[in-house]
């Protein structure tokens, strides 16, 4: 698992405005229990208080295992602020995604993950694509 702070703008233009603290790691299944602390970390040097920090790290550890529920894959997150909005990507890796064949329904764990995220957070979308799955969220903080 690799990890990156800084105030670059990354490649995609959905993600920070230049100036914006950008906190990334790259990470698989095994690393979930450090993906949540690295989250946990970030929201408080965010400052994010008591109440919505435990809903983001939570959110955070969700969308992590949302984004890796098709097979053992690489995934990368990204997270940063806006104003008082936490924001988070996640895009897990085509190579080695597992997607199952076109029309199967989720299984019930991948449904509670999804509404799980739902009730933690202020908007999300979870996008399955040919080349991976991309759960983005963000969660409003004061």
């Amino acid at each position: 698992m690799s990890a990156r702070m800084d105030g670059r703008r990354p490649g995609s233009g959905r993600l920070p405005l230049p100036g914006t603290r950008l906190a990334e790691r790259t990470f698989r299944q095994s690393d979930l229990p450090a993906i949540r602390r690295f989250a946990a970390a970030f929201g408080a040097r965010a400052g994010i208080k008591a109440g919505r920090h435990a809903d983001f790290v939570l959110a955070v550890s969700e969308a992590a295992a949302c984004a890796l529920a098709y097979g053992p894959c690489a995934a990368r997150l990204r997270l940063w602020t806006v104003g008082t909005r936490a924001l988070g990507e996640i895009y897990a890796d085509e190579t080695l995604l597992r997607q199952g064949p076109p029309g199967v329904r989720q299984d019930g764990a991948e449904t509670l993950r999804r509404w799980l995220l739902r009730q933690l957070c202020d908007d999300v979308s979870v996008e399955p694509g040919p080349h991976g799955v991309t759960v983005r969220f963000s969660v409003v903080f004061t």
